[in-house]
């Protein structure tokens, strides 16, 4: 095929049509006007235009070839598929007269495209979001309440948030999915956020969840949790960890981690009441963790203060997910930071994009009493959301709530609305970057 003097070889794949249209639409671009095409075939001379979208019509053939300077006004006539020995006739006016086009013959080589059907798909996306319900929280829920929904009155931008963020919450995770929860210090609140956020993904998502404290030291996550009927930690399942290889067995599970009643969620503890029991290492950690991600379905690691220790080098490198906590202080989010400096040394950045923050104030300051004190808190929160916000997808603000001050067993009930809230919105996001 010859276009201008030029020999085209179409490419593996492509029709002598496809190659000439091509090479047409580029000539055009270059001209910056319509390519003028006379086509020779058995069924005569065609004359059409391409335009430099590849747009094709069918024009009157000019008097005089070399003469004006627009190519000439398309018709309605489609014209016929360009033989190999297309000749290109670029113009930029057109003539005022010329005899009737020759009609396409059937037999193009290639139709011209088509416009897009729409599917079942385009047409199931049309369908309008339904108007949400009555509201069930704030003032507009007591009046639901107290009229016997005789008013039905719609729920407020905080309610809808909420709804929203459960939502999140229970939308489908592909899976198995593991998170720790890492800061070198001691006392950030790793403990406290880890059960909260296994008792908020317990009772908005419900399924099989598992908090496992995973601390090289004496950790306290038992002690935040419920009672169980035994005293038995990771070390007790580790040494009877042949009798799940047996999945009939998966039942007797319920000896070895803590239900959390209508948290619905359980806990495996680190150390027994005693705390007279070795703690594991990482490889018992990596054997552990490949049994119980055969139970469940989303497993929320506590981890320690070392980050040299084995067990928290085992728990950052399974994690699907690292979430970085502290306290609003200034020695919690420092030691943070250095947290930060080690899991991206150690490769791990990538990971911790995919990550959040969970920053929680550590006491309830009023810039009237405590003006020197508010002033701290209020530059250290600006600092570490300033620094920390280069390394995460997102932050979390956990109001201080006294209830969770005493080290005791954490009750959901007790929590604060806006702590509850606020956890709820931590929860969402953690499932976001899963």
């Amino acid at each position: 095929m010859t276009l201008d003097g030029r020999h085209i070889v179409p490419a593996e794949g492509v029709s002598a049509y496809g190659a000439a249209m091509a090479a047409l639409a580029e000539s055009a671009r270059e001209e910056e006007s319509p390519a003028l095409v006379k086509s020779t075939s058995s069924g005569g001379v065609t004359w059409f235009t391409v335009t430099e979208a590849g747009v094709v019509a069918a024009v009157q053939a000019p008097k005089d070839t070399d003469a004006g300077n627009q190519a000439p006004p398309a018709t309605e006539q489609a014209p016929a598929a360009p033989s190999p020995t297309a000749e290109p006739a670029r113009r930029k006016s057109a003539p005022t007269s010329a005899p009737a086009p020759q009609a396409a013959p059937e037999d193009a080589s290639e139709p011209l495209p088509t416009r897009r059907r729409p599917t079942a798909a385009d047409y199931a996306s049309t369908v309008a979001e339904p108007t949400p319900s009555p509201a069930r929280e704030g003032w507009q829920g007591v009046v639901n309440t107290l009229t016997g929904g005789a008013f039905r009155v719609k729920p407020g931008d905080a309610e809808l948030g909420s709804r929203r963020d459960r939502a999140r919450v229970q939308r489908g995770i592909s899976g198995h999915k593991t998170i720790v929860f890492v800061n070198l210090k001691g006392g950030a609140a790793k403990t406290t956020c880890t059960y909260i956020v296994g008792a908020t993904f317990g009772r908005v998502r419900g399924g099989n969840v598992l908090a496992w404290d995973n601390n090289e030291n004496q950790g306290t996550l038992g002690d935040l949790s419920m009672a169980a009927s035994h005293d038995h930690t990771a070390r007790d399942l580790l040494q009877n960890i042949e009798r799940f290889a047996i999945p009939s067995n998966m039942p007797e599970l319920t000896n070895y981690v803590r239900p959390q009643g209508e948290n619905r969620f359980h806990v495996l503890a680190s150390q027994n009441k005693a705390s007279n029991q070795e703690v594991i290492d990482g490889n018992d950690f990596v054997q552990l963790h490949a049994m119980l991600r055969q139970a469940y379905h989303v497993i929320l690691v506590d981890t320690g203060n070392a980050s040299t220790a084995s067990t928290w080098q085992a728990a950052v490198e399974i994690a699907d997910e690292i979430v970085l906590v502290a306290l609003n202080k200034r020695d919690s989010t420092k030691k943070l930071a250095a947290t930060v400096d080690i899991l991206v040394a150690q490769g791990l950045g990538d990971k911790l994009s995919r990550g959040v923050l969970l920053l929680s104030e550590a006491a309830a300051l009023n810039k009237s009493k405590d003006p020197e004190q508010f002033r701290k808190a209020e530059a250290n929160r600006a600092e570490a959301l300033e620094h920390f916000g280069h390394y995460v997808r997102e932050i979390v603000q956990i109001p201080y709530d006294g209830g969770l001050s005493d080290g005791l067993e954490v009750v959901f009930e007790e929590l604060q609305p806006a702590t509850q809230r606020a956890y709820l919105a931590a929860t969402a996001s953690i499932v976001d970057g899963l």
